[in-house]
């Protein structure tokens, strides 16, 4: 699955920046990854599966990702820097270092981020996703891109792996929401 098509939807209200979207560059030098600008151009700003907030860039609004995860990790450094780099904070698949490697993209209507591993990118662009646990009580392996995210939290079996133990598949669909 390498689309977003797939997402049950209605028209978005907003769609990302597309100049910031081609344009911008982490410290590695490249872009966003190829999946990210997919769901970004393709679906917009909204909800993902009844529960995720994936941020796009659009222009200065509260809920952009330049803002967003600016605030995100801004709380994630605090919060790890005062827990002294507990390494019981990175379990079950975090390791040392990745903290100050994530950027975050997205969060969970319960208090979950989604964040990139910006440190590890792939031989297809992507960046490795990473799901923060609520109060940033641990972290878990997601995917390798957004498209494969999608199809494990929408899948069962796989949904727990990524998201732990008490979920349920989530529903393949997107709601579009306007922007603060």
């Amino acid at each position: 699955m390498n689309s977003f098509k797939h997402l049950q939807k209605q028209p978005s209200f907003v769609y990302g920046d597309a100049a910031y979207l081609l344009q911008y560059r982490f410290t590695d030098g490249e872009g966003f990854p190829p999946s990210y600008l997919d769901f970004a151009l393709q679906v917009g700003w909204g909800r993902l599966c009844n529960l995720f907030l994936v941020y796009i860039p659009a222009l200065e609004h509260a809920d952009s990702w330049p803002v967003q995860s600016a605030r995100i990790k801004g709380f994630m450094d605090i919060f790890y820097q005062e827990m002294e780099y507990d390494p019981f904070l990175l379990e079950p698949d975090g390791y040392p270092g990745i903290e100050s490697a994530l950027v975050p993209f997205g969060m969970s209507e319960n208090g979950e981020y989604l964040a990139w591993d910006s440190s590890q990118r792939n031989a297809a662009n992507e960046f490795p996703i990473y799901v923060v646990a609520a109060r940033m009580g641990g972290i878990r392996y997601g995917a390798s891109n957004l498209y494969d995210f999608l199809a494990k939290c929408t899948n069962d079996q796989e949904v727990k792996s990524v998201l732990g133990a008490g979920y349920s598949k989530l529903e393949p669909v997107f709601e579009p929401l306007r922007l603060a």
